[in-house]
């Protein structure tokens, strides 16, 4: 599970950059997830909360002004 506090990437030395990187593609592979919301957020991102028994996926709305549940860990 991983979170980054925002996916910006700014110019920097190569081992900087390079572990920036790294910690952007952790965040995405996750799905951002984290028991807290990331901070900085856009339309339509992805935040897998794991603050309950069972996590849930959540999207960012078109305003990007609150969550709404996209899937949650129930079964099907």
């Amino acid at each position: 599970m991983s979170q980054t506090s925002s996916f910006l990437i700014m110019n920097d030395a190569g081992a900087a950059v390079r572990a920036r990187i790294n910690e952007v593609i952790a965040a995405l592979q996750s799905s951002n997830a984290g028991s807290t919301p990331p901070t900085d957020t856009r339309p339509g991102m992805l935040w897998c909360d794991t603050s309950g028994s069972n996590p849930v996926l959540m999207i960012r709305n078109a305003t990007d002004t609150a969550w709404g549940d996209l899937l949650d860990g129930g079964t099907y």
